[in-house]
């Protein structure tokens, strides 16, 4: 099953819900139940987003609750399920044990007697269509599933723009393999295509959208909680984020990785919807990065650079997350060499205490 099959009928399942009222079997009847993706005992990877170390009410990670019915829908049609992402950063057993503690996953995994992923190795895999990459590393976790479910959720990225099913898959690549890319592809549309290159060797067999509360604003982590109370399933990504677009009234190929999409022949011919559409759901007032103000005016948006802020306590995770190494730590704070900087917003996205702010600045000088 691939999800990016262009040429099959793709179905998107909408439905309203909040945290308390989460009916998985009515949201997935439409597409077959659950128990149309499992066989009896096998290893189903229930892949998280799990940029940092957050708890649910940041709007950072996948909502426990979510993940905690995806498990037992999982276990009730015979399956395996087991829980894993490769935050950003280091990938560590230790890492790990943080995050998902955090999250609100080591206590469902103890509750349901599910495990939870700490093997943090990986193999090279080669990328058949690969447009930019050819191969690339693919964690063990990815590769050891028999099925992988997606469990995404709507947020903003100042990169990318949106960061939604498509973009989730981009955690079957370890850790700091991640910000390499980051590094070598600086490009927009370079960066889109790596992440469409990694989805086509490891497409999910289904995807289940956390937008009850998603995030607005400077995602993916200094952005602001917004109520959007929808769940959505389908087994193509492309379809789920392009629903997601016209929900929120974004122009789908204002997306890069959707515009990359569109240009490889990766779009659906058709959408269906089988309970609400996008149009039932309609959400106006959605807030986008920053970076994303050509979306809204036509017009090219000024460059802008991360800027440490004064609540910066070093901690250490830019400085070991930037491709460039253009970010240095004192004592009290971080430093940038603007020189060295390529604007990827990797340290942006990291920063667990929202001490990097983008702006357009005056000057080159380091911070």
């Amino acid at each position: 099953m691939t999800n990016l099959n262009h040429d099959k009928d793709t179905i998107v399942c909408i439905q309203r819900s909040n945290y308390s009222t989460i009916d998985l079997n009515s949201l997935l009847k439409p597409l077959g139940g659950m128990k149309k993706y499992i066989n009896k005992g096998e290893q189903i990877l229930l892949k998280v987003n799990l940029l940092n170390a957050s708890t649910p009410e940041q709007r950072v990670v996948t909502d426990p609750s979510i993940v905690k019915k995806t498990a037992e829908a999982v276990l009730q049609a015979g399956g395996v399920p087991f829980i894993g992402d490769s935050p950003s950063g280091q990938f560590t057993k230790r890492r790990l044990k943080r995050v998902y503690k955090k999250a609100g996953l080591l206590e469902i995994s103890r509750e349901l007697g599910i495990e939870l992923n700490y093997d943090t190795k990986a193999k090279k895999v080669t990328i058949p269509n690969g447009k930019v990459l050819k191969k690339t590393q693919i964690c063990n976790y990815i590769l050891k599933a028999d099925k992988i479910i997606a469990l995404p959720k709507i947020k903003t990225h100042s990169f990318m723009i949106m960061t939604l099913a498509t973009k989730i898959m981009y955690g079957a690549v370890p850790g700091l393999t991640k910000a390499k890319y980051h590094s070598l592809y600086i490009r927009k549309p370079s960066f889109a295509d790596i992440l469409l290159d990694v989805l086509s060797v490891v497409p999910p067999d289904l995807i289940i959208m956390d937008g009850i509360i998603g995030m607005q604003g400077d995602g993916p982590s200094s952005g602001t909680p917004v109520n959007l109370g929808v769940l959505l399933a389908a087994e193509n990504s492309i379809a789920m984020d392009i629903s997601v677009c016209q929900m929120l009234n974004i122009e789908p190929v204002g997306i890069p990785v959707l515009k990359q999409a569109k240009i490889r022949g990766f779009w659906p011919k058709e959408i269906k919807y089988s309970q609400l559409t996008p149009t039932n759901v309609k959400y106006t007032g959605f807030i986008l990065p920053h970076t994303a103000g050509y979306l809204l005016t036509g017009k090219k948006t000024p460059q802008q650079s991360p800027k440490v802020k004064t609540n910066c306590i070093s901690c250490g995770l830019c400085e070991e997350i930037c491709p460039k190494h253009a970010i240095t730590n004192t004592p009290d704070r971080a430093h940038i060499d603007y020189n060295k900087c390529i604007r990827c917003y990797c340290c942006h996205e990291i920063c667990p205490y929202d001490a990097i702010e983008l702006t357009i600045l005056n000057s080159t000088k380091q911070t």
